[in-house]
């Protein structure tokens, strides 16, 4: 019996520790729906694996091409679905840059047509009262059988006058027509691009909901699988929630984890709780 404890307690000392050596991996499949080279994976890899070689001081992940763990990137309808909500993101901020613009110009024709309007009422005003004091006087003469000639020559002026005002007058009109219709072809353009904009946005709101499993790790295959991402951040922090898997380590309940069960953080750098679990796992006391 004795002899029995001694060989396991033998082949305990000699079994290594965890986070003792690093963990091997190489690159498996990448879809290339992804759009990612194997360069930039690998890069993205060494970052993930920095996360938590960051707290201990050393690598617990080193690449190697005959490494035991494979890391795969798997293109579904998650990731098709990721790629097409962020165009569409793209492009409804694109028109809602494009709509403020059209609407702030909306905004300074329609002070310019107010300032124009307005002046085009007060010189109308004028013409109507210089036209009845005109129309009275020609009343008059005409009452008193003729005009001498220098009242016939200053009524003639001043119907020249009229004449001149008249025309100037329906010009100002008419290019305050010409604002009125070019204000309102701002407007409906205006509405086409929120309507573009609120129509991408639909398109984007009956996804949002959705909860996608963006990685796995397997340890009977010894595989990590990722199925999407949104941005290099997200990419950065699913392959080192996964790695931590590698590590056994499991979920915890704080949101701004790496090991939470969502990736719904933009940090990139272990929680506490984070550490404490790599801390057990490496048999490292606090």
């Amino acid at each position: 019996m004795a002899f029995v404890v001694a060989v396991f307690v033998y082949l305990n000392f000699l079994q290594p520790k965890p986070c003792d050596s690093p963990i091997q991996y190489k690159i498996g499949t990448i879809d290339a729906g992804f759009g990612l080279s194997e360069t930039k994976l690998k890069s993205t890899l060494v970052s993930a694996s920095k996360i938590w070689a960051k707290p201990l001081g050393k690598d617990l992940f080193e690449y190697n091409s005959n490494g035991k763990l494979t890391v795969n990137l798997i293109y579904d309808n998650r990731q098709k679905t990721t790629q097409i909500n962020s165009t569409l993101k793209a492009d409804v901020e694109k028109t809602n840059t494009l709509a403020g613009s059209v609407k702030k110009e909306y905004e300074t024709l329609m002070q310019d047509l107010a300032i124009n309007k307005q002046a085009y009422t007060d010189e109308l005003t004028n013409f109507n009262a210089e036209q009845t004091k005109y129309s009275t006087q020609v009343d008059y003469w005409n009452n008193q059988g003729g005009a001498p000639a220098d009242v016939y020559n200053n009524l003639t002026k001043a119907r020249d006058d009229l004449i001149k005002a008249q025309q100037i007058l329906e010009t100002k009109r008419l290019a305050i027509n010409n604002s009125a219709d070019k204000i309102n072809s701002f407007i409906e353009k205006y509405n086409l691009l929120v309507a573009t904009a609120n129509q991408n946005i639909d398109v984007i709101n009956q996804t949002a909901g959705q909860e996608f499993q963006e990685g796995t790790y397997d340890p009977n295959t010894n595989t990590i699988n990722i199925y999407e991402f949104s941005t290099q951040d997200k990419l950065t922090r699913v392959l080192a929630h996964e790695l931590g898997h590698a590590l056994s380590i499991d979920h915890n309940t704080n949101p701004t984890s790496i090991m939470y069960s969502l990736n719904k953080s933009n940090t990139l750098y272990l929680s506490k709780e984070d550490v404490s679990s790599l801390k057990v796992i490496c048999k490292i006391k606090e």
